[in-house]
This record gives C-alpha cells, structure tokens and sequence, in this order.
C-alpha cells in the first residue's frame, strides 16, 4: 500500500504511522514550572502524558511507501510540469523569505521527482494507492492533480477524507482542518473511512483539475465545499478584519489569523499579502524588530 500525502510534514508523520511502535516512543524529559512534584505525582503526570500523546498502532506496511505529492498547488501558476519552471518560481516567491539557496531548492524537486516515480510505478505495478486528503485547498488540489496524473492507469486507489471533527468522549469533541494535526501513532482511527474511488469519480476530479489548469488563476480556494480559481487578494478582508489600530508584530498577526481560521492557508501566503498592503501604502513599516525573523517587522495601519 502506498500512502499519499500533501505536505512534508504529513509524510514524516506517515512513515513514523506505517510501521508505529509505542513502546519506541516512550522516553524524553518532561519539564515543569515552580514547586518540582513529588515522585508519585511525576509518575502520573508521565503516565498522562504517555496515554494521550504515545498511545496509538501502526497502520502497516514499509515507512518507505509513503510519497509526498504536489506542492502547494492552491497557489500560483499550475499550467506547466509539477516540478517545472512555474512551480520553481512559486517555491521561490512562498519561501524565498526564508533562505532557501538552489542547492536545497533542487534537492526539494528531486525529492518531489522521486515521489511522482514511486507513485506512477506503484500504479502501473498494481501496488494499492490510499490518498489521505483533507478539505484544504493545497490538499485538495493535490488529489484533483493526482486524479489527472493516474487518469489512464487502471489502478487501485482509495480515499481517506478527514473529518471536520472527532468526539474522543462523551464531552470532548476535537475539530481538524490538515493531517498535519493527527500524531503519527493515531492515523489508524480514520482507517474506518477509507473508500474506493471509482474510475467515473477519477475522471470527474481529473476533469475538474484540468479547468483550474486552463483558468489558472493566481490562488485556488475551497468555497463552500467547492475547489474555485479565486483572485490573488481573496484572503485580504481577513487579514484586514484582523488588523489592530495600534502598532503590532507581523508574525503575532499571522499567527492569531492562522489561529482563529483554519483554512489551510499557509503563513507565507499571509506573508506575501502583507507585503503588498505595505507596498500599496496601506501598511507602513514602524521598526524592523528582528531581522533574522521572517515577520520580524512592526507595522500601523494607514489611517485613512
């Protein structure tokens, strides 16, 4: 079975979840603020700790079948090759901020290459395909690009969607945007979800994702449970809603954003759209607090 994901760090997630042991994962240190417990007291607090994080099973098979596809397809230009030279400038303009050199930029793309041949080889070979796809718009996008990309090989594929939320009690509803959420030892409780996609559902998603192709638009949205081509500024009333009227951190800004609506947008995105209410004057630079940071900047509002 080869498991498909949408983002690096889900993929890490699932080859720790393919072959997940709890006993392995037991160990570390456990700080703690004032007065250090008593010994009986770290005892339970441990076993606490041990029971919600490290309690899970594995969901089977090799940590190497585990394949990372697509990046951030939601944004920017989508009508050249997956690792051609429009997805290369959308790397760049998402991450440049953070210092990426050509060298680990062309490592990321021979890494994506790599996981597009194992998963082209696993369909035509007959190896079981399981897309583990969330209501995100880099995610769905992801499985719409991948309905296109297996759309001639007649081979097994099957979906885990994941919920919008999870009653773990009687009291206790947890809600979830990304499998980026769900810890590597917990995958196995959605296993119940899974289903076949059929070949007229593949074709139909193939078909959905070619007319994103030829519109391409500079961002993809889901609306109302529909994957769109939307425009550049489309998330630029909640970044606006958001703003204080006094002076205030970039990152802090992103940060309860991200917080507070759980869209599956990227931080960089918010970045880059704050860059431009900057440029068009709507934002002035008060002070460049940290300069090794990102979103180091403190910024004011223009009053109009």
């Amino acid at each position: 079975m080869l498991e498909v994901v949408f983002s690096d760090s889900t993929k890490g997630s699932m080859k720790i979840a393919k072959n997940y042991d709890e006993k392995s994962m037991h160990g570390g240190a456990i700080g703690y603020i004032g007065k250090k417990p008593s010994k009986a007291e770290s005892k339970k607090h441990f076993e606490v700790v041990l029971k919600k994080h490290f309690e899970g099973q594995a969901i089977g098979g090799d940590s190497q079948d585990a394949v990372y596809i697509g990046f951030a397809l939601d944004i920017g230009d989508i009508s050249g090759e997956f690792d051609g030279t429009e997805r290369q400038n959308v790397f760049q303009k998402v991450w440049g901020r953070f210092g990426f050199d050509d060298n680990k930029q062309e490592q990321f793309f021979y890494n994506q290459r790599k996981d597009m041949e194992k998963l082209l080889s696993a369909a035509t070979n007959g190896t079981p395909i399981r897309i583990w796809q969330s209501n995100t718009p880099y995610s769905t996008c992801g499985f719409y690009f991948i309905c296109n990309v297996l759309r001639n090989i007649d081979c097994e594929i099957s979906v885990v969607s994941l919920p919008e939320y999870k009653q773990i009690s009687e009291n206790e509803i947890v809600s979830y945007s990304d499998w980026g959420q769900i810890e590597p030892g917990k995958f196995y409780q959605f296993l119940p979800l899974e289903r076949q996609l059929s070949q007229s559902e593949k074709r139909m998603f193939s078909n959905r994702w070619c007319d994103l192709v030829r519109e391409n638009a500079p961002l993809r949205a889901v609306v109302n449970g529909k994957l769109i081509s939307v425009p550049e500024d489309y998330y630029d009333f909640i970044i606006t809603k958001n703003i204080p009227d006094d002076d205030f951190l970039m990152a802090r800004l992103i940060g309860e954003i991200m917080g507070n609506y759980e869209l599956g947008v990227s931080d960089s995105w918010y970045a880059l759209r704050i860059d431009k209410m900057i440029e068009e004057n709507k934002l002035i630079i008060v002070e460049n607090k940290d300069m090794s940071h990102p979103y180091g900047k403190v910024l004011k509002k223009v009053m109009v």
